[in-house]
């Protein structure tokens, strides 16, 4: 599992004159012309998250609309962070929609926080997920922090239907633990 993101993806100079030329609000965002940026932000995303999202850590799916490029802090409220890297992670829609616009910010600011002191939830870039929700099997979300609680709350981690459908499929991919011990017993481990 990633925990977080070491390496923002960098802009290239032609999508960087892309964005000055197109971009004047959040809504903008939807506009076609920044499709390949999009696409070459979640392809970098995708290796940087190890293909999870940054929220359940639930793998991200290939077809249309099994991942959203999560703004961190909302660009409808801060605009200028809309194409900021350091803004941007791969999330699943469900905790997408479920973050939604919830400010995340402790206060205002000017410019983009630098580390995650000053943002309520874990933020993908800066802080180490282990350190703020431990995830038992595979299904039920613990906080080990207040970072990790308000993030179990913004994105609903504890979603009953998330929660059932993660169990069965860990219950599909993984053996009982009393399968586990008598396989372990035949092989005479």
């Amino acid at each position: 599992m990633s925990n977080r993101i070491l390496v923002p993806y960098s802009l290239t100079a032609g999508e960087s004159t892309i964005i000055a030329n197109n971009f004047n609000t959040h809504t903008d965002w939807s506009k076609a012309v920044f499709d390949s940026i999009k696409v070459n932000i979640i392809n970098h995303l995708r290796t940087q998250q190890s293909n999870t999202c940054c929220y359940c850590k639930y793998p991200l799916g290939f077809d249309i609309k099994q991942v959203d490029i999560e703004h961190i802090v909302p660009k409808s409220e801060y605009e200028k962070f809309t194409f900021e890297t350091r803004n941007l992670a791969l999330s699943c829609p469900a905790c997408n929609t479920k973050k939604s616009i919830k400010p995340v910010l402790k206060n205002s600011v000017v410019n983009y926080p630098t580390n995650g002191t000053h943002i309520i939830i874990i933020h993908a870039h800066y802080d180490d997920y282990s350190s703020h929700i431990e995830i038992i099997n595979n299904c039920v979300f613990v906080a080990k922090s207040t970072k990790g609680s308000e993030t179990i709350t913004f994105c609903e981690l504890f979603r009953l239907s998330t929660v059932e459908q993660k169990v069965k499929t860990h219950q599909k991919s993984s053996p009982s633990l009393l399968q586990q011990l008598v396989g372990e017993l035949k092989n005479g481990n």
